[in-house]
């Protein structure tokens, strides 16, 4: 089966390989998590959701400022569903899937940041996401100026010199580098990030045929990296699959740079290898 048959039921995520546009970042985001948790009902995750723009509709409109509706957001995400991170979080798949961050409170900055973007836009509410360097946030352009929200720190508020200064702190990358890194992004990127933490987390846990499949994921989104085919034909072997690893490695081969292809020719011949114990 070819991966896009295998993900032909996501119709979100197919839509984001198409490269559509108004994706719904919520059920893109739980078809991921059902590639760990195969029975799962995405209903009680979206209704969770649909009682906070209800519990929020007639407080935010009443708001009166834009300020005022974003506190109230906050309020609500962190008091009423508990929504914060915890560096632990970040050794968990459960923190990367939806439905588990709603069933628990903990989550990720980007799984923090889907949840708290699905309430706020359909409230009016425009708050985008931001991929920056380490650490996902959201960003609400007010009539003062454009607001950076860390939902991973219970929602914390910073106008963009603060947030360029904790940013510095964090990566130690010069503050004229990261200003430009402070733009809206779309869903697909977002995706491709929820896609890349899953991948590094389940590789640093020699999880091989769960980073092979988030893998076949990214390969689709960016069809044209050579990264990402690269990296699906070494995650191919390790996951049990040299038949399909021959092809995709002899296909890497062909671009690679110098100084790579030992490595690849390497793992080619363990590939040819392996192969006849899968037959």
């Amino acid at each position: 089966m070819s991966a896009l048959q295998q993900f032909e039921k996501d119709e979100q995520f197919m839509r984001l390989v198409r490269r559509e546009s108004d994706v719904d970042l919520v059920v893109a985001a739980l078809e991921i998590a059902r590639d760990g948790q195969p029975e799962l009902d995405f209903e009680p995750t979206l209704q969770t959701i649909r009682t906070a723009i209800a519990e929020l509709t007639r407080p935010v409109a009443l708001a009166g400022s834009d300020r005022k509706e974003l506190d109230l957001l906050i309020r609500y995400l962190t008091d009423e569903l508990n929504l914060h991170g915890h560096y632990e979080s970040f050794d968990s798949s459960d923190c990367s899937y939806l439905n588990r961050v709603l069933e628990t409170g903990r989550g990720i900055p980007i799984t923090l940041s889907v949840v708290y973007m699905a309430v706020a836009n359909e409230l009016g509410i425009p708050l985008a996401g931001v991929v920056a360097p380490s650490h996902f946030l959201t960003q609400l352009q007010t009539d003062s100026g454009v607001l950076y929200i860390d939902p991973f720190r219970r929602g914390y508020i910073m106008d963009q010199t603060k947030c360029v200064k904790w940013l510095h702190e964090l990566t130690e990358l010069p503050s004229a580098e990261l200003r430009p890194m402070l733009k809206p992004t779309n869903e697909r990127k977002i995706i491709i990030r929820l896609l890349s933490n899953l991948k590094a987390l389940f590789g640093g846990r020699d999880e091989w045929r769960s980073a092979w499949n988030v893998q076949k994921r990214l390969a689709l989104l960016s069809p044209g990296s050579y990264r990402e085919k690269r990296d699906l034909a070494m995650l191919s072997l390790r996951a049990g699959r040299p038949g399909e690893a021959i092809s995709q490695l002899e296909s890497c081969i062909a671009v690679c740079s110098p100084e790579e292809r030992p490595v690849l020719q390497q793992q080619l011949k363990e590939a040819h290898r392996e192969a006849p114990l899968y037959n």
